[in-house]
């Protein structure tokens, strides 16, 4: 009994770890695609007039995925020191995703330029969906947490190779996604400073170059340091 106990455990356990790391995992994706937006939004700009309403949306979405990408940033913090704070923190983070999600979907019925059609609703009712879930995961006590107190203390072993993976790829992703705004932001100053000629692009192209080097540098850096922070915490 207890032999065949022991494999239904064992799958329930790595639903529940699977669930309690769902918030996180979405926190990341959704870093990664608004850094993704503003890379795109940023070229799509770059020498092009455009209509003003057009303009505009544009920008509020480029300060949008700003201020979602540097608020998720504070909030990863929050998750990866298991702060008692992150269910707050992570539920303002999403809830203004959910706000900015159905709010560019409603501005694009009123600007003339855009084209109707169904694919961004249905883009935003999924990215909508997935956010109210996660709020409703974080609010909601993990069942682990209310064994903790009557668990008996296990002394710390190795770290498993799959915790290793898994954080390996988190600092993989984010670690370029920093890398590549960073070095944006970085490229853009330079740009300016050096008073690089846009003849031809040639200063986007500088900016992107050196947004490149960010990216490289942090997806090597990224996954080395995930690495080492969790082996240290594993021994803490």
């Amino acid at each position: 009994m207890t032999m065949n106990q022991e494999p239904a455990q064992g799958g329930r356990a790595f639903h529940q770890d699977l669930v309690a790391a769902a918030p996180v995992i979405w926190l990341c994706a959704s870093m990664f695609l608004s850094l993704r937006g503003l890379w795109q939004s940023g070229w799509a700009v770059f020498g092009i007039e455009l209509p003003a309403g057009v303009m505009g949306y544009i920008y509020a979405s480029q300060a949008a995925g700003l201020v979602q990408v540097l608020l998720g940033l504070y909030v990863l913090g929050l998750a990866w020191r298991r702060s008692p704070r992150f269910p707050f923190w992570f539920t303002l983070w999403a809830g203004l995703a959910i706000l900015a999600d159905i709010g560019f979907s409603l501005a694009t019925l009123f600007i003339g330029a855009f084209t109707p059609t169904w694919s961004p609703w249905l883009i935003a009712a999924v990215s909508v969906a997935i956010s109210v879930w996660t709020i409703v995961l974080v609010r909601r006590p993990h069942p682990a947490t209310a064994m903790t107190a009557t668990a008996p203390a296990v002394p710390a072993g190795p770290v498993p190779a799959g915790v290793l993976v898994l954080n390996a790829v988190l600092g993989l992703i984010l670690g370029g996604a920093a890398g590549l705004g960073i070095g944006l932001l970085a490229g853009s100053v330079i740009v300016d400073w050096l008073d690089v000629s846009c003849f031809e692009g040639g200063c986007g192209y500088a900016a992107a170059a050196i947004g490149l080097l960010g990216l490289i540098l942090g997806a090597i850096g990224g996954p080395i340091f995930a690495v080492l922070r969790t082996r240290r915490g594993r021994r803490a």
